[in-house]
């Protein structure tokens, strides 16, 4: 009685597509808060911490742009959908990846440099 690749095409163009590119949005364009004081600001002062001396962090995270870019390539990949919709899935994974970097980097020993 229910199509599933409709439903998932559905979930994916009306609710994840516009919270991933309303996020990346909003991360390029946010503000900084104090973790003292919850003051906020657009740039943060040249000595890098807030005027009460609290220590700055970004407003919007990574992990809430790319909370949902993860299951939107899934399905994807598990149910038919048209090549325009995996398109812009595609780019738009090329774009998180342009802002955040591809791979995170790892803390490698000395060990690993010799030999």
């Amino acid at each position: 009685a229910v199509d599933m690749d409709d439903v998932a095409k559905l979930v994916i163009q009306k609710h994840f597509l516009k919270d991933i590119k309303g996020n990346l949005k909003k991360f390029s364009m946010q503000q900084f808060r104090c973790v003292k004081c919850n003051e906020k600001f657009r740039r943060p002062p040249l000595s890098g911490k807030c005027t009460c001396g609290g220590k700055l962090i970004f407003t919007i995270t990574e992990g809430s742009v790319i909370k949902y870019l993860g299951p939107s390539l899934v399905l994807a990949e598990k149910y038919t959908f048209s090549p325009y919709l995996k398109q812009t899935l595609e780019l738009l994974k090329t774009n998180v990846d342009h802002v955040f970097g591809k791979d995170k980097d790892k803390q490698a020993g000395l060990g690993s440099f010799m030999g």
